[in-house]
């Protein structure tokens, strides 16, 4: 019998806008840090988990922090970063998650290929502190049926 499930990759970190691994940045209150384009071709799945880590040092959390899907129409144009102080222009598909005072929030969502073919994912911190952040991405294939 031919496979015909999901075979999932490993996960791994996103890459920084900048380059290297999200892993441990720290994000200002009023940050925007944004991920290297990221591409699904050829990918039948995506997950993407967050880490959100507050570790009590200064005031409590105020507020929340946005997590935001910019997608794109040619792998160059990609949907309007949101602005700070809340603006957000253009983007269908963002949340919110609460941080927590002297803790680690963590949260899973997927992205869909079927609407994504490249995006980025771009986190808003408003939530009064410094966060220390980890993204991370696993894609699944299909095998084609033999």
């Amino acid at each position: 019998m031919a496979e015909s499930g999901y075979n999932w990759g490993a996960w791994g970190f996103v890459q920084k806008s900048g380059g290297g691994d999200w892993d441990d940045l720290a994000i200002a209150d009023d940050a925007l840090p944004y991920s290297a384009a990221i591409s699904l071709d050829g990918k039948a799945a995506c997950i993407i988990s967050l880490q959100i880590v507050e570790d009590n040092t200064g005031a409590v959390v105020a507020n929340s922090v946005t997590v935001v899907i910019l997608g794109d129409t040619d792998a160059t144009n990609y949907e309007d970063l949101p602005g700070l102080a809340g603006a957000q222009v253009g983007c269908p598909y963002k949340f919110t998650i609460t941080p927590v005072q002297n803790d680690t929030v963590f949260a899973v969502f997927n992205v869909d290929p079927k609407y994504y073919d490249n995006f980025k994912v771009v986190i808003l911190n408003e939530s009064g502190q410094e966060l220390v952040t980890d993204v991370r991405i696993k894609t699944a294939t299909i095998p084609p049926a033999s």
